[in-house]
């Protein structure tokens, strides 16, 4: 399943990393995401632990920035691939960046990680639209929940994962 929107992941760094911070959401979606200072903090202090390499992405369309997505993964395990923060910004969403970012973010997780055997994610129980998204892709309720949280954790797996492979 390809996404209809492309989009690119473009890595956060010192030439644009201000981006990150003029992204907004629409009201009511505050409590969806972590702001983006603090996930982009979360990437470089390795929230997740040293065995995880924690990545930041800006999602960019033609030449704009759409959006950004912070991934936290462990190169050792089978299914320790997550994708920590998505946001589209409030100006973009609705016209299928949100699908085609989580579709090249797992695409660039599975080409960096051959070990990957399922990319995770937690989804807050009031963010229907991204729920519907997540389960339209595939992703199913693991039955954890995040400890940070305590909102419901997302897998990917088998063939729904190899749907997404490049």
């Amino acid at each position: 399943m390809k996404p209809w929107r492309a989009v690119v992941l473009e890595p956060i760094d010192k030439r644009n990393y201000r981006a990150l911070f003029r992204m907004q959401l629409k009201p009511g979606q505050e409590s969806f995401v972590t702001p983006p200072r603090w996930t982009l903090a979360r990437c470089y202090v390795r929230l997740f632990g040293e065995s995880f390499e924690h990545l930041p992405h800006l999602i960019c369309a033609d030449t704009r920035i759409v959006g950004y997505v912070t991934t936290a993964c462990d190169p050792n395990s089978a299914d320790d691939y997550w994708i920590d923060d998505i946001m589209i910004d409030a100006a973009n969403q609705g016209q299928g960046y949100g699908r085609a970012a989580v579709c090249a973010t797992v695409a660039m997780i599975l080409a960096r990680y051959p070990r990957c055997r399922g990319v995770q994610l937690t989804c807050f129980r009031d963010n229907r639209n991204a729920e519907a998204l997540y389960r339209s892709l595939g992703f199913e309720p693991t039955g954890g929940v995040d400890s940070e949280f305590g909102e419901p954790n997302y897998i990917l797996r088998a063939g729904a994962l190899d749907r997404l492979r490049k």
